[in-house]
């Protein structure tokens, strides 16, 4: 349940999604919805489905302002927090009365996408979710500040970094709301030197971020949870962290050796627009892209 679909039971004025891209139903997706006053949703029935969905509140949401049936029992608001978060399971009964202003960013974890990611970390999915309203998460609360700024302010989510939010979440989610235990043999070895070489190849020869997780672990064959941590252990970075630093070594040596305009590099080094360059330079080196350059000549 994600995009219009939801923003429909939410009575939503503004929908954003962003998609893991997928040859049948997507397993994992990111919607923002926002409404002002006087938009309700009263009695709105969640479809069921063999998903979690998780949404935070990004604003402090009223007491008084939501509450819910679920799986037959009535739930309500008991702290009124920025950056609430509130867990799902889909398989269970849901009717919702709500009414603006709000503003949510919801994440759709597949059941598929759940077992897969217990099995590669040797995690035991329990069967049910233990459900959460409104409760204060340290891990989601961060990872959603960050979704915000990469998708809604400075450039669009990538493949690569879709896939690894939904690795990262899912395994969050798995750990605290699904009672379940871990058991993981920890990764003592970075990547075989034929896998780095194929890995940082890969990610040079698409800079713009058109990769997936399974394509480079399935070079390197690995599973995508063995291979996300061994690349972490080689790099001290995540995939998306390191392609993101191969976009800027490819922009510096183009701002140091050519005299083309910003918005050209941007495009040739993989970012959306010139903005999405500036914001990333400036955020690593400390000044903006036209500075370096000028102190570079």
């Amino acid at each position: 349940m994600f995009g219009s679909t939801l923003a429909k039971i939410f009575n939503a004025q503004h929908c954003e999604v962003h998609l893991q891209h997928s040859l049948g139903k997507p397993e994992f997706a990111v919607t923002r919805l926002r409404s002002g006053p006087g938009r309700a949703a009263q009695g709105a029935a969640f479809q069921t489905d063999d998903a979690l969905l998780v949404w935070v509140s990004l604003t402090p949401t009223a007491i008084g302002q939501w509450r819910a049936r679920y799986n037959g029992r009535e739930v309500g608001i008991a702290r009124t927090t920025a950056f609430a978060t509130t867990a799902l399971d889909l398989r269970r009964s849901m009717e919702m009365w709500t009414h603006g202003p709000f503003d949510y960013v919801h994440y759709f974890l597949a059941g598929s996408l759940l077992q897969r990611v217990a099995s590669e970390n040797e995690i035991s999915r329990a069967a049910d979710l233990s459900e959460a309203f409104f409760v204060e998460d340290i891990v989601v609360a961060q990872l959603t500040r960050w979704i915000l700024s990469s998708a809604w302010r400075a450039a669009p989510l990538d493949r690569l970094a879709l896939d690894q939010t939904a690795l990262l979440l899912s395994a969050h989610v798995l750990q605290r709301y699904c009672r379940s235990t871990t058991a993981v043999t920890p990764v003592l070895r970075g990547l075989r030197n034929w896998q780095r070489l194929r890995a940082e190849e890969m990610l040079r020869s698409r800079l713009e971020g058109n990769i997936t997780l399974d394509e480079l672990a399935t070079a390197c064959s690995l599973s995508v949870s063995h291979f996300t941590r061994a690349f972490r252990r080689t790099f001290g970075l995540s995939a998306h962290q390191y392609l993101i630093r191969l976009r800027l070594e490819r922009a510096k040596t183009l701002l140091a050796a050519t005299a083309k305009p910003l918005a050209e590099i941007a495009h040739l080094c993989g970012f959306c627009d010139q903005s999405a360059l500036t914001h990333a330079f400036t955020r690593v080196e400390r000044m903006t892209p036209s500075l370096w350059r000028k102190h570079s000549g």
